[in-house]
């Protein structure tokens, strides 16, 4: 059953990337509509996404527990694979440019335009898109002061213009969204049912949007790059893994955890390279061709490692 599942919403990605992919290659979607898509989707479905589902939620302290517990790990688990980023890039001998994109992509996953609407998608009717935001908090959180500490010069780098990423529009739905879930707040049906229509074409656009930014890769270019692999076991297979391990350990000592929560958390460690750090690249003048090819290795292993480890959640949880 669970495979079954996994097969039909991993065809489903593929057909909509391989759109994105023929829109973009056709100049159906160009680099003006494409930053329009991305946008449209990080200011406009996703908050929607968010805000119908949350305020649709049962609330109970087993939530406020496991939000706790997400957020604290999801330091954990940015920090791990900082460290074994960190180390790959020494052991590679990257260059100082190419070094910086490596230990940001090992980092910070894109949680957004797959991990949102894969989470969304496994775990309708639970707590895990509730989860998968926690998550998208702490990760902004470090991305937007040490992220840009590490990819920009110093003259380059403004920390309060970093730190007004903070405040952004999901942020602000997020925390809107736990405020009229604690107090049982919902809006009108007249307004629910278009918000929730439009926030589930998150799925849709966003990978639409991922195959619109991998049509930019030139592929036999980047075959030969052994950092490419390094980064694609760290991220997709050897943290996340590493962090059910050490949830697994701590579960008898965690009775309020839940699958949902351990999905959530596990599942955004191992998405695949975040489409964000390859515009800070250009921006900052980083390697952002290793950024491209990055995002499209990782993507394309991810359609095989998710599903090993939304298994292996399964089995042991």
């Amino acid at each position: 059953m669970v495979s079954n599942i996994l097969f039909e919403q991993f065809y489903t990605y593929i057909i909509f990337m391989i759109i994105g992919y023929l829109a973009t290659k056709t100049k159906i979607i160009t680099l003006d509509n494409g930053v329009f898509l991305s946008h449209f989707v990080l200011y406009i479905t996703f908050p929607l996404l968010i805000f119908t589902t949350v305020t649709h939620m049962q609330f109970d302290f087993n939530v406020i527990k496991n939000s706790i517990f997400v957020f604290l790990f999801s330091y954990i688990s940015l920090f791990l694979l900082f460290a074994v980023g960190k180390l790959t890039s020494r052991w590679l001998c990257l260059q100082e440019a190419s070094e910086k994109i490596h230990i940001l992509h090992s980092m910070f996953g894109n949680i957004v335009f797959i991990g949102f609407p894969f989470i969304s998608s496994l775990m309708p009717g639970s707590h895990a898109l509730l989860y998968a935001a926690v998550f998208q908090v702490a990760a902004d959180s470090v991305l937007w002061t040490l992220g840009i500490y590490l990819i920009a010069n110093k003259k380059n780098n403004n920390f309060k213009e970093n730190l007004k990423h903070l405040v952004n529009v999901n942020s602000v739905v997020f925390f809107v969204s736990l405020i009229m879930l604690g107090f049982g707040l919902k809006l009108p049906e007249t307004f629910n049912k278009p918000f929730s229509m439009l926030g589930h074409t998150t799925l849709s656009l966003s990978l639409v949007f991922v195959g619109h930014i991998l049509s930019t890769i030139k592929i036999d270019a980047m075959v030969k790059k052994a950092s490419l692999y390094a980064l694609s076991f760290n991220k997709l297979i050897l943290v996340p893994f590493i962090m059910l391990g050490i949830i697994y350990v701590l579960k008898p000592y965690l009775p309020f955890l839940q699958k949902d929560a351990v999905a959530a958390l596990v599942l955004q460690v191992g998405m695949p390279a975040m489409a964000t750090i390859v515009i800070l690249a250009r921006k900052y003048d980083a390697d952002h061709y290793l950024a491209t090819e990055n995002m499209f290795v990782t993507t394309i292993f991810s359609i095989f490692t998710l599903p090993l480890l939304w298994g292996v959640i399964n089995y042991f949880f």
